[in-house]
């Protein structure tokens, strides 16, 4: 059975996010609502290898607008905000198990991540505050103060850095480690998932 694509409404939204904007904020929604769509879809239809990349940029993307929703100006910070701290020595002892979920974001002061943050969420984030990634995957099932938007940025942003740095430790950690499995799903359903999240935060 063939998955049709939610994305594509995307585009539709464009009409009613674009009232009460000026010209240049109309350009900027225009162009983001495309680069997200083309994210999301091409992130389903992607090998692993390069999902969490695309995945995460149309996060990014979603995320912008949801800024520009709220303070009517277009978000220019260039700085993701996050910075990636790996626990432990960074070499890998490829005898015994690398465990992904060790991995490590941490939150910085200025950036993309919490200016989206402050845009979704009432709680504010100090600097220095670092989660792994086991964490953040427990904290998806959880109640907690982090909003699940806010949790897939930062995991996301995780893979992607593994993918785009550390190809090694991101193959293992997709195909032969205890993590696997979560690995797997999660890149499966994240799409849908941030997409529907990001419905309710612009209240589409």
């Amino acid at each position: 059975m063939i998955r049709r694509s939610p994305y594509k409404n995307l585009l539709k939204y464009e009409k009613k996010l674009s009232t009460n904007l000026g010209e240049g904020e109309r350009f900027f929604l225009h162009y983001t609502l495309i680069q997200a769509k083309s994210n999301l879809e091409i992130g389903e239809k992607s090998d692993y290898f390069v999902s969490p990349l695309l995945f995460f940029y149309g996060l990014v993307a979603l995320s912008k607008i949801i800024i520009l929703m709220k303070s009517k100006t277009i978000p220019r910070e260039v700085l993701h905000g996050l910075t990636v701290r790996v626990a432990g020595d960074k070499s890998v002892d490829w005898t015994k198990d690398y465990d992904p979920r060790v991995e490590t974001v941490l939150i910085k002061e200025k950036g993309l991540f919490p200016t989206f943050y402050k845009a979704i969420s009432p709680y504010s984030l100090p600097e220095g505050e670092k989660y792994t990634l086991g964490d953040l995957f427990l904290f998806l099932n959880r109640k907690t103060s982090l909003d699940n938007l806010a949790i897939h940025y930062l995991i996301l942003f995780l893979l992607s850095m593994l993918a785009r740095y550390e190809p090694q430790k991101w193959g293992w950690a997709y195909e032969r480690s205890s993590f696997s499995r979560e690995l797997q799903t999660y890149l499966k359903i994240v799409g849908r998932d941030i997409y529907d999240l990001w419905r309710e935060k612009i209240k589409l």
